[in-house]
């Protein structure tokens, strides 16, 4: 489920700037380049003729070989300086030969993935020989291949690359079943953001803690938290509020993990009248899959654009999988009880039946929360158009619109 509207206003809740920081900590890249060597002025030069716009360029006098890029496209300057390829990176990375550039900035608060997005765009295309691109806040590498399929589509990038969502779990010395979770997403930070925590999660519910902690943490990137300790819902029943660092502390149990010295601010997400550190409800209700995390509009869009651009080979695999017992089809459509622009919509789930040339014969296959004017059971047809995502449900998962190579096996597989 899905709902294309302003939640915690829809639920008469005010947000609270205490959980924006005033600026965005930095980020760095590490871009590993394939030839050795390169000058300051080469540098400035490449960036200069990607952006087909003049740059001003100044030397940072504290360090050797640093130059300060001002883009006249880019919302803040970029600090630039060569450092050493180590050998341990070159093991890592697998390269033998090269040299690195190092950059620094800071995202902008109003939209940090366009701009993480251009940076990306920019040093993915410096004539270097660009091997790969380390994300430093999040440590992760992406090769050069990756880059392309990421940062250069049509299609924006899914807001996960902004962060990392770290999993811990504890004691060590008991069965894995019996063992607690501590989930903190390391990244929001440069996006003007407080980092995210659920502590105390039984570790049989920390998938859905994940999920629970990212769906959060991307819905912050277009509206801000509520006020500490006041509940909110980021989905049908998936209640929540939140709270400072120490006062959960005072609820973690001494053997869960999660008692460290933050160096960073962060908002724990609790039960929704916050009695209970870990949101056990709202955990159980994800695991049951009787509802969803709400989507971002951005996400939402780019769900919906990769859903289409593939529509025809979710075809074919709905043409091959029938009504078979092994695998079914799925499509994603926003309904509302009226036409209204401001009614809010849910995203409701139908079974495709069958395939007649571009259009679906689908069931609603669940009873919808918000929507009145439908129950389980009601048939239609949709064409490309009227859906917003789809999913193909087979032995091994869930496979979507961004699982093409996965969704042409399966495809084979059953064909054959």
């Amino acid at each position: 489920m899905n709902h294309e509207f302003d939640i915690l206003a829809f639920a008469g809740l005010s947000a609270d700037s205490s959980w924006v920081l005033d600026e965005p900590v930095v980020t760095e890249f590490r871009i590993i380049f394939t030839e050795e060597t390169f000058a300051p002025e080469e540098i400035a030069k490449a960036i200069a003729n990607f952006a087909e716009e003049p740059i001003d360029v100044e030397w940072v006098e504290e360090t050797p070989w640093a130059i300060r890029v001002r883009v006249p496209s880019l919302p803040t300057d970029v600090i630039l300086w060569e450092e050493e390829l180590s050998e341990e990176i070159k093991l890592q990375q697998t390269v033998t030969s090269g040299s690195m550039l190092a950059m620094q900035t800071k995202l902008h608060p109003a939209d940090p993935l366009t701009h993480f997005t251009n940076l990306m765009r920019l040093f993915g295309s410096l004539p270097f020989g660009v091997h790969s691109i380390c994300d430093v806040p999040t440590g992760r590498w992406y090769p050069k291949n990756v880059i392309e399929d990421l940062f250069f589509q049509e299609v924006d990038a899914p807001e996960e690359v902004l962060w990392l969502t770290r999993l811990i779990e504890a004691p060590e010395d008991v069965e894995p079943e019996e063992r607690w979770a501590w989930i903190s997403t390391h990244g929001l930070e440069r996006c003007g953001k407080v980092e995210l925590e659920m502590l105390g999660v039984p570790a049989v519910l920390s998938t859905e803690g994940v999920h629970c902690v990212d769906g959060l943490a991307a819905l912050t990137l277009e509206q801000d938290l509520p006020q500490v300790g006041q509940g909110f819902t980021i989905g049908h029943g998936l209640n929540l509020s939140l709270i400072e660092v120490p006062e959960a502390l005072k609820m973690l149990g001494k053997d869960m993990p999660g008692h460290d010295e933050r160096h960073f601010r962060s908002a724990v997400l609790t039960s929704e009248n916050h009695s209970l550190l870990c949101p056990l409800q709202t955990l159980e209700l994800l695991r049951s899959s009787q509802t969803a995390i709400a989507k971002t509009s951005r996400s939402t869009n780019r769900r919906r654009s990769l859903a289409h651009q593939n529509w025809d080979a979710f075809l074919e695999v709905a043409k091959s999988v029938g009504q078979g017992d092994h695998a079914a089809c799925m499509v994603q459509v926003p309904w509302a009880n009226n036409e209204e622009s401001d009614a809010p919509r849910e995203y409701l789930w139908f079974t495709v039946d069958s395939v007649n040339e571009q259009n679906i014969e689908t069931t609603l296959a669940h009873q919808p929360h918000v929507v009145d004017t439908l129950n389980q059971g009601h048939q239609e047809t949709f064409v490309r158009d009227d859906i917003t995502d789809w999913v193909v449900l087979t032995p091994v998962g869930p496979l979507g619109p961004s699982d093409m190579e996965s969704i042409e096996l399966f495809t084979e597989q059953i064909q054959s």
